[in-house]
C-alpha cells in the first residue's frame, strides 16, 4: 500500500488528485480495511477506492503473479486476441442490398500490430468504396491505442495534415499528438455519410474515435453515453503479486481542448440498445439517397468533361494534352474507368484519331505504372504515329515489367518488341 501511494502521487495525471488517492488508501489501510483480504479481493477493493476518489476508469490494481516474460513467437502473435486471429479488430464488413455499408470494429488492436492493423483497416474500408452511407459499430469496443484510431479516421477526411488530439504525461513532462494521414493506399471517402453506434461499454480509444468524429462534425452518433475513460495509462509492477494501472496521460482534443474523461461521449441520438441499429439504417437510407444523387451528378460531370476534351484534343497544345490527362485520371480515381476500360477507350480512337489514342495510352501508363500491358499499348500507338524510337523504348518497358511480374503475356510483348525493332531497320 505504501508503494502504491508513492506511485500514484508521483505518476497520476493530476498531482493533487494523486495525493488524495494515495492518502485515502493509506487511511484505508490504517483502518484495517485491507487486512485479511485475498490478493484478488484486495485488488477489487483498491479499484473501488480509486474509483470513489477519482472516478477514473483507468485506475486499477491487478492480481497477477510476476513471471519471466515469455518470448512471443510467430504462432503466439498470430493467435493473440488483438492480432491476426481477430483481424486486428475489424471483425465484420457487409453491404446491404440498399448499398449501405456496415463496419463492426471490436477493438483498436495494440502497438505491436500497428503495421498489420493499418493494412487490415485499409482492406476493410476498401470494400466500402462505392457505398452510399456507412454505419460503424463501436458498441462494446473496449478501446486500444490512439494511432490506429487516427489511421482509420484518415480514410474519411481529405485536405492537409490536421492535428486531432494531443496527449500529455505529467511525470515524464512529455506531449505528443496524432494527426490525419494525408496519403493512403486507397482513395479517401470524405463525403460519405457516416453513423456511429456506441453504448455504455464503448471505452477508451473507441470513445476517442466517436468523440473526434463527433466534434469534427463528420458523423452522427447513435446509442448511449459511453464509459468516460478519456485518460491514458501505464502499468507498474508493485510486488510479485500486484500490478497497478495508473492513469498517467491526459487527453486534449484539438477542438474542445478537453476530453470525454468521466463524462463519456454523448450521442446525438440517445436510444435504447434494441432500437439503435434500426434507427441507424433508417437514417442511413435517407442520407444515401442524397449522397447517391450527388455522386451521380459528379460522375456525369466527369464523363462529360472527359468527352469534351477527347473531342477538342490538340496534340500541339500542351494545355489540351494536360487537360485530357487530368480528365482521364479523374475518371479512373472515381471508378468510372479502370486500366482495362481506359485501354479500350484508346483503341476506339487509334484508327481515326491516333494522336488522341496516344494521349489516352500515355495517361494509362501514369495511372498504372506497374502494368506491362499499358506500356505495350502505348508503344503501339507511338508506332502508328511514326515515333519508332520511343515506341521501342516502351515495348522494352512492357517486356521488362512482364518479366519481373511473370506476366502470362510475356511472349506476346517480346514478339511485339521484335516487330518494332524490325520495322526500325
Amino acid at each position: 500500500i505504501d508503494s502504491m501511494a508513492i506511485v500514484i502521487k508521483d505518476k497520476y495525471i493530476s498531482e493533487d488528485m494523486g495525493i488524495k488517492m494515495g492518502d485515502y488508501i493509506l487511511q484505508q489501510y490504517q483502518n484495517n480495511v485491507y487486512q485479511k483480504l485475498s490478493y484478488g479481493d484486495l485488488c477489487e477493493q483498491l479499484r473501488k477506492d480509486f474509483l470513489k476518489i477519482s472516478n477514473d476508469k483507468h485506475m486499477n490494481a491487478i492480481y497477477r503473479e510476476k513471471a519471466e516474460t515469455p518470448k512471443v513467437g510467430k504462432l503466439e502473435a498470430f493467435q493473440d486476441e488483438y492480432g491476426a486471429r481477430s483481424n486486428y479488430g475489424y471483425v465484420e464488413t457487409k453491404i446491404t442490398k440498399e448499398n449501405i455499408g456496415y463496419f463492426k470494429i471490436a477493438h483498436f488492436t495494440q502497438w505491436a500490430f500497428f503495421d498489420e492493423a493499418k493494412q487490415a483497416a485499409t482492406n476493410a474500408i476498401r470494400s466500402f468504396k462505392h457505398v452510399d452511407a456507412l454505419i460503424i459499430d463501436l458498441r462494446d469496443n473496449p478501446g486500444g491505442f490512439e494511432d490506429i484510431v487516427a489511421y482509420v479516421m484518415s480514410h474519411f477526411f481529405d485536405g492537409p495534415k490536421r492535428e486531432l488530439q494531443s496527449y500529455y504525461t505529467r511525470f515524464q513532462n512529455h506531449k505528443r499528438s496524432i494527426y490525419i494521414t494525408e496519403q493512403l493506399p486507397i482513395n479517401k471517402l470524405p463525403k460519405l455519410p457516416i453513423y456511429i453506434l456506441i453504448n455504455e461499454n464503448t471505452g477508451s480509444a473507441a470513445e476517442s474515435f466517436a468523440y473526434m468524429m463527433k466534434h469534427l462534425e463528420r458523423a452522427t452518433l447513435i446509442g448511449a453515453t459511453t464509459v468516460g475513460a478519456g485518460n491514458g495509462s501505464h502499468h507498474f509492477r508493485i510486488s510479485d503479486k500486484i500490478l497497478m494501472q495508473v492513469a498517467t496521460i491526459e487527453t486534449i482534443n484539438a477542438i474542445t481542448n478537453t476530453s470525454w474523461e468521466k463524462v463519456g461521449v454523448v450521442p446525438h441520438i440517445k436510444l435504447d440498445s434494441a432500437l439503435v441499429e434500426k434507427k441507424a439504417f433508417e437514417l442511413a437510407r435517407e442520407a444515401a439517397k442524397t449522397h447517391r444523387a450527388q455522386v451521380d451528378r459528379n460522375l456525369k460531370k466527369q464523363l462529360d468533361n472527359l468527352y469534351f476534351h477527347l473531342e477538342k484534343y490538340d496534340s500541339e497544345d500542351s494545355k489540351s494534352d494536360l487537360s485530357l490527362v487530368e480528365a482521364l485520371i479523374a475518371c479512373n480515381t472515381s471508378g468510372l474507368f479502370n486500366e482495362g476500360s481506359t485501354n479500350q477507350l484508346g483503341y476506339e480512337f487509334l484508327n481515326e484519331k491516333s494522336e488522341t489514342a496516344e494521349a489516352i495510352f500515355r495517361a494509362n501508363t501514369l495511372l498504372y505504372p506497374k502494368s506491362a500491358n499499358v506500356y505495350d499499348s502505348y508503344a503501339e500507338s507511338l508506332g502508328v504515329n511514326g515515333k519508332n524510337e520511343l515506341s521501342i523504348v516502351n515495348f522494352q518497358k512492357a517486356v521488362d515489367l512482364a518479366t519481373e511480374h511473370q506476366d502470362v503475356n510475356l511472349e506476346l510483348f517480346v514478339e511485339n518488341l521484335k516487330k518494332a525493332k524490325d520495322r526500325a531497320k
